[in-house]
């Protein structure tokens, strides 16, 4: 008798796809400002938006492309995260440079 209620599986998925809605709707709620600070807010809530479909983007690659190795496939998780983290940081910078003029 198998006492797994949940697939590990399908919550991986359920998870991924609520980041990406999550990184959405943060998106769309952000508060309405202007100038650079605006700016800034949007670059940063789109590297939330890159780092909840990067996770979406391994599950989906992991079970679907099979021409990505084990190895491959890690390197564009990071790659990714790297790129989300730069937006957040550029964003950050252009707020701090707004608040600061």
């Amino acid at each position: 008798m198998d006492m797994n209620i949940i697939d590990p599986h399908g919550l991986t998925y359920i998870l991924d796809i609520l980041l990406v809605i999550g990184a959405l709707l943060a998106l769309y709620y952000r508060p309405r400002i202007g100038g650079q600070l605006a700016v800034g807010l949007r670059l940063i809530m789109i590297g939330v938006l890159i780092l909840g479909l990067t996770h979406l983007s391994d599950t989906l690659l992991k079970d679907f492309v099979s021409t990505i190795d084990a190895t491959t496939r890690p390197l564009l998780h990071r790659g990714l995260n790297v790129i989300g983290f730069l937006f957040i940081f550029i964003g950050f910078f252009r707020m701090k440079k707004a608040i600061e003029s």
